[in-house]
């Protein structure tokens, strides 16, 4: 069923469960921030195509995601620094620039796992694209001359991928394709993908895509 939502155009992606620090200056969107705060926190994180972010009506991708205020401080002048967390995603059925933001009906999207979460398939995928992880953290690492933390990865077909998505050097474009993956099957295949590839690339170049840091390490400005 479809359902309206305040809609946040970035020119970042957002992945479920992941952090994401925000610097909200626009007046449109320091209005939606006023009203989430005053009634409910959730609202909705969509690309922007060509990252046309202060466009009046900037064009977006359909797929999207939830996110839930987790901090937030304001500023005198009515900017807001906030940390929102990625939910559940969503497709955008239709737009309404009527109001001073954005307001779309989306209906919500589920997480098919694409084969059975106990199948040998998607067990032999987990496996590899965590062993692939580590030897790209391997390879960066000695590309760089850095230490990189390594945290403890979750187990379960869906965080996994998204906890990769959120820390991998990607290219905008490669977010939202694998955002918009229909099976955690068919994303883990996608990332078993890049992973070789990033790798290939610090090996025989010591050259990958961007620096790899946690999600939080950097603010996104409306």
């Amino acid at each position: 069923m479809a359902e309206p939502l305040p809609l946040f155009p970035l020119g970042t992606v957002l992945f479920p469960g992941m952090l994401l620090p925000l610097h909200v200056f626009e007046e449109r969107y320091r209005a939606l921030m006023r009203d989430r705060q005053e009634s409910d926190p959730i609202f909705g994180v969509v690309l922007t195509r060509q990252g046309r972010e202060v466009a009046d009506t900037p064009e977006i991708y359909r797929v999207g995601t939830a996110a839930t205020l987790v901090a937030a401080g304001r500023y005198p002048d009515g900017r807001y620094d906030l940390v929102v967390r990625g939910g559940g995603r969503f497709r955008v059925l239709a737009e309404d620039w009527g109001a001073s933001y954005l307001v779309a009906e989306v209906e919500w999207l589920g997480e098919p796992a694409g084969a059975s979460p106990e199948s040998d398939e998607l067990a032999g995928l987990l496996s590899e694209v965590t062993r692939l992880f580590e030897r790209f953290l391997d390879a960066f690492e000695l590309a760089t001359s850095t230490d990189l933390p390594r945290e403890d990865l979750p187990t379960g077909p869906n965080d996994l991928a998204y906890a990769l998505c959120a820390r991998l050097p990607l290219d905008t474009w490669e977010r939202q394709r694998l955002l918009e993956a229909t099976s955690d099957r068919d994303r883990l295949v996608d990332l078993a993908t890049i992973l070789r590839r990033e790798r290939d690339l610090l090996v025989t170049t010591g050259v990958g895509g961007a620096t790899v840091a946690h999600p939080g390490a950097h603010f996104t400005a409306n």
